[in-house]
């Protein structure tokens, strides 16, 4: 069974006064762990709306392709189906 930590919290500044020195310790690595727990979830967050960016750039380029060029595209698109293109199959 978990030792329950010994310390009371002021009143007046809210500060926590531990009065066990293995306490302090215990309560130091939950702070830690907490700290780390937070950390990787905001980078995950992170990474995800970076790959969220980078889509939205992806699909931007694409859409100018197929503006700018609309045989380089269908060229593209058959390459993908791995059919031979009419230049290919000469």
């Amino acid at each position: 069974m978990a030792k329950i930590p010994s310390y009371k919290k002021d009143e007046e500044t809210g500060a926590v006064i531990f009065q066990d020195a293995t306490a302090y310790v215990q309560r130091k690595k939950v702070i830690a762990s907490t700290k780390l727990k937070q950390k990787a979830e905001k980078d995950s967050k992170r990474s995800i709306n970076s790959m969220k960016r980078e889509i939205k750039d992806l699909k931007k380029l694409v859409y100018k392709l197929v503006e700018d060029s609309p045989a380089e595209a269908e060229a593209i698109a058959e390459e993908a189906k791995g059919e031979p293109t009419p230049a290919e199959g000469n």
